[in-house]
């Protein structure tokens, strides 16, 4: 029995002898991983815009052949982010000639704030809250908008600002209903009772449902029918923007009006937001270039596993609209992630004392060892990383090409404890914007 008991003490001493060694190892490793990203990183002196571009002249030679840059975020309200990516279209426009901005917004409701910033019409304020989502209504981004106007004035190759999602109709078929009118009058009487169904402030999915598509549809075959016609009464560039108007309502009944699981209608609405974003290239002519805003999730050069680990979704794998993308761009497209440690957020979640739902702060605390973020904090505070350099160093390889818990979250906050994904950085982005603490998007 003795015998026993000291064979199983030696073999309990072993297991944690082997732990500690592994624990001790695996510390190597990161303490290796921080260092090998030291010397790879851009740091980066501010987030703020009209701060120079010393420290983002890196960047140039990464991205000087590139045709899209697509810039996540790992919430929807963050303040850094926000402000970092405002910087970012700035230097892309005024040092590597970028004309085009595009952000994960209804295309339609979009055409307000591209008026605005090209011919000054209309309220800044009032035209980002009627972007769709309360996500952009904010200070930062009527900064972004406030900018881009007084950068129009004083340059004559002008930005554009669309949006490449279809989650609205209603504004879409008012476009169409005041185009009509300009260019083909009778017919807009005809079709405008078809066409003032799509107003879905007001629709539930039932309705949704039994919505007059083939009436859209129809109203389509009349534009190619009678294309020349049109574009006689208005412009080339206006007769195919409010075709597109067309398509997005068909997109968004193909979401919302055919039924269909939340993972379907996922899968759809990330390919359509990749076409729409061909779209507005092809547009605006080859040698448009754009920037992209949207969630981290979206922009992800990966296919993932709908709702993460949520078992509620065990459906199968979206193929996010980056990945669409890059099947159609390749090696013109970079995509950059964000991520960070610590700090304020602004999301919708439930208050624990009424069960009412608030839109407001919230906070996270410092990250846990077995995340990328906790490495990505010992480096610098705010900093940009290419995955491409970073991959000739074997440890800095270890950390973006296996397994990382990061930030994952939308504009709901559901606790700390929700709010973290497994991915494999490499496969989902080319680079990464980290910064440490943030704060939370100040609404407009």
């Amino acid at each position: 029995m003795k015998k026993i008991v000291i064979i199983v003490i030696c073999a309990f001493i072993f297991i944690l002898i082997g732990i500690g060694v592994n624990n001790q190892y695996s510390k190597y490793k990161s303490n290796k991983a921080v260092q090998a990203f030291k010397t790879k990183a851009v740091n980066l002196k501010t987030v703020k815009y009209n701060s120079g571009f010393e420290d983002l002249m890196p960047l140039k030679p990464i991205l000087k052949d590139k045709r899209i840059v697509a810039m996540g975020e790992a919430t929807h309200g963050t303040k850094e982010f926000f402000q970092m990516k405002h910087r970012m279209f700035q230097f892309l426009v005024e040092e590597m000639g970028y004309n085009v901005f595009a952000m994960e917004a209804s295309q339609p409701d979009c055409m307000a704030v591209n008026d605005y910033i090209l011919n000054g019409n209309g309220d800044p304020s009032k035209l980002i809250k009627n972007l769709g989502f309360w996500t952009w209504d904010t200070k930062e981004v009527l900064d972004m908008v406030e900018w881009m106007k007084e950068y129009n004035k004083t340059h004559e190759k002008k930005i554009k600002f669309y949006g490449f999602d279809m989650q609205s109709s209603h504004t879409a078929a008012q476009n169409v209903i005041d185009y009509l009118r300009k260019v083909d009058p009778s017919y807009e009487l005809s079709v405008h009772e078809v066409l003032s169904k799509f107003n879905d402030k007001t629709l539930d999915y039932g309705v949704k449902k039994q919505l007059p598509i083939d009436g859209i549809k129809e109203i389509k075959n009349v534009f190619e029918k009678n294309k020349d016609e049109y574009i006689k009464r208005s412009s080339k560039e206006q007769y195919e923007l409010y075709m597109q108007n067309l398509n997005v309502i068909c997109e968004f009944y193909d979401m919302f009006g055919t039924g269909g699981s939340d993972f379907q209608k996922e899968t759809k609405r990330d390919k359509y937001m990749a076409e729409n974003v061909k779209w507005i290239l092809d547009h605006e002519g080859e040698d448009s270039k754009i920037m992209l805003w949207a969630h981290n999730l979206h922009v992800s050069k990966g296919i993932d596993k709908f709702g993460g680990s949520n078992s509620d979704y065990p459906e199968g794998n979206v193929k996010r609209m980056g990945s669409n993308l890059y099947d159609m761009y390749g090696n013109k497209m970079y995509v950059i992630g964000f991520e960070f440690n610590k700090g304020d957020l602004r999301a919708n979640y439930t208050n624990k004392e009424n069960g009412q739902a608030v839109n407001g702060k919230c906070t996270l605390k410092a990250v846990k060892e077995n995340s990328a973020a906790y490495i990505f904090s010992k480096v610098n505070p705010i900093f940009s990383i290419d995955f491409n350099t970073c991959k000739k160093n074997k440890y800095a390889k270890n950390i973006l090409s296996k397994p990382q818990y990061c930030h994952d979250i939308g504009a709901v906050f559901s606790g700390e404890n929700e709010s973290f994904e497994s991915e494999i950085l490499d496969l989902r982005y080319d680079g990464l914007i980290f910064v440490d603490t943030t704060s939370s998007a100040e609404p407009n």
